[in-house]
């Protein structure tokens, strides 16, 4: 559940996904004056205990529909430690895969888990600010050093709320003192087959293509490519497309014009749509994509059924599966690839996502914590170096003893003993608010021994070097009033793109994709969606000017 990256991608990422937000404001730098309306922050207690010296329990929800409970303390190395050595009891809550309900259920009868890790900028956040039931947390800011020094000032500022607090902690942000970009999404190719196919050339759409064909042929058992990853496909297609730009109801993210538009003024997006159309049709993809679950795409991965893939977290999903397989057969396993790009495409112009110093999502503390600060305590200090390494590596004494000067694990001897499946069997990455320095360490132990590094973590930094868009750019393009009439429309769009999607990928030739395709955009249209368009348009354009850009 809590990986440093979530899902394995494609069509499936659109519904599990989420842009990386932050909560901002006309207002965010006008300063709170006494008697205004605004939820009172508490004052921080001077003398609290470090976190770990008495017993802390409380209670997690993540706001998403794929987000389920993950077993703490009893499946993982790193929640077993916490709950035994740090004496921390978390209580999971799961969505029951409908998110949107859960949480309208949890409000209406004002039973709030103690914590909720949500997207901000959304009307599930807005409605907590509104409504008083998140906890401010500006004054355990300023007393907590960590998270304070990790998260630059302009970030700070734009996370502010409409009431002017800060109520949310970010998890996996950027910072302008990172020397160390990670990037998550990614291609990987299964190791043995494709050495046995004489390790053909796969840079071009053209290339993968053929390799697919190849693969079904003279390995009638195994999935060709899960599912058609259209977010990287049509990144693939290069101008900087941002695969982003595609989630819930696609727009097109213009770059060379500084505009948003129709996503069918871009001719990538029919391509994209057409060659997942085709890999469907020749039975290169998995034939039940899109109702296969994520746990069944990771049984197929792990056990080795898988020739290609792509789409977020291939670096982690690409790690488990590597690890189990080598643990096996030392021949096995997984190798990370540049990424594939359309014929006659710039590779340097392929970057399908970005960074940004705002992060992926927001940790709230609800008025419903009995002890607010010492939940912030132990975030603060899972945020830091120490936090970060126990997440990555695992509590000291399984693998590491000591740090070299940069503060990354030095393989004991017990850590380097251990077989393949064994340190597979810790399920070490547990993290629920990761931030920069998860990265610095993972540059680190490769500059101890590339040979050596964790396969994830190599893999991260070679696609960091292709992330280009900063996504701050986008804070709050989603945030739609669900009542307005934008906001009725664009729920009746999400319909419409999940119901085409599936059609699209379904037409039984060209002809009848393109007469979907046709009648697709006509839908769209007729929904309101150019008013959605103006929208996104205007929150980008001011988003930009508050970012100098």
């Amino acid at each position: 559940m809590f990986t440093n990256k979530q899902y394995i991608g494609g069509l499936s990422f659109l519904l599990a996904g989420s842009l990386i937000l932050g909560a901002c404001s006309s207002n965010n730098n006008t300063p709170l004056e006494a008697g205004n309306s605004a939820t009172a922050a508490p004052t921080a207690t001077e003398n609290l205990p470090p976190f770990g010296e008495q017993p802390l329990e409380f209670s997690y929800y993540m706001n998403y529909d794929w987000a389920s409970p993950s077993g703490y303390g009893t499946t993982d190395a790193v929640t077993k430690w916490l709950k035994s050595e740090k004496k921390m009891n978390w209580i999971e809550i799961g969505s029951s895969g409908n998110a949107k309900q859960k949480f309208g259920t949890m409000v209406a009868s004002d039973s709030l888990p103690d914590v909720i890790a949500l997207d901000p900028n959304t009307p599930e956040f807005e409605n907590l600010v509104k409504n008083k039931k998140m906890v401010p947390l500006d004054d355990y800011y300023k007393k907590y050093p960590n998270l304070q020094e990790l998260i630059d000032p302009d970030a700070m500022e734009m996370m502010r709320a409409s009431d002017g607090h800060v109520y949310g902690m970010p998890s996996w942000f950027g910072s302008s003192k990172n020397t160390n970009q990670m990037a998550s999404f990614g291609w990987i190719v299964n190791r043995k087959i494709y050495s046995e196919l004489g390790k053909p050339k796969l840079e071009t759409y053209d290339d993968l293509y053929a390799y697919l064909k190849q693969v079904k042929e003279k390995y009638p058992d195994i999935t060709p490519m899960q599912d058609p990853s259209e977010m990287m496909i049509y990144g693939g297609y290069g101008d900087v497309r941002w695969a982003d730009s595609l989630k819930e109801v696609p727009v097109y993210v213009n770059f060379k014009t500084q505009t948003i538009e129709s996503i069918f003024n871009d001719p990538a997006y029919k391509q994209t749509k057409e060659f997942a159309n085709k890999l469907y049709r020749e039975g290169l993809i998995s034939q039940d994509f899109l109702t296969q679950s994520g746990e069944q795409q990771t049984e197929k991965l792990n056990s080795g059924r898988v020739a290609i893939q792509s789409g977020n977290n291939m670096t982690g999903a690409g790690r488990a599966a590597n690890d189990i397989l080598k643990a096996k057969d030392p021949e096995a396993g997984y190798d990370y690839i540049p990424y594939l790009h359309a014929e006659g495409v710039d590779p340097s112009t392929v970057a399908p996502v970005g960074y940004g110093k705002l992060g992926w999502n927001q940790t709230v503390i609800t008025t419903a914590a009995k002890e607010p600060e010492r939940i912030f305590q132990f975030f603060d200090w899972w945020a830091s170096e120490e936090g970060q390494r126990i997440s990555a590596y695992g509590p000291p004494g399984i693998l590491w003893d000591e740090v070299d000067e940069n503060g990354a694990p030095i393989d004991s001897e017990k850590g380097k003993a251990m077989s393949a499946e064994d340190k597979a069997n810790l399920k070490l990455g547990w993290n629920p608010l990761g931030t920069w320095k998860f990265h610095q360490l993972g540059a680190a132990r490769v500059k101890q021994n590339p040979e050596t590094a964790e396969w994830d973590v190599v893999a991260s930094l070679f696609y960091g070097k292709y992330v280009q868009t900063n996504n701050d750019q986008f804070n709050g393009i989603m945030n739609i009033d669900s009542k307005s009439k934008l906001g009725i429309n664009f729920a009746r769009m999400k319909q419409i793109v999940t119901d085409y999607n599936a059609k699209l990928a379904f037409a039984k030739d060209q002809a009848e994709f393109d007469a979907v395709f046709k009648q697709y955009e006509e839908a769209l249209n007729n929904s309101g969606y150019q008013d959605l368009v103006q929208y996104e348009t205007e929150v980008w354009k001011k988003n930009r000017e508050k970012m100098g850009i």
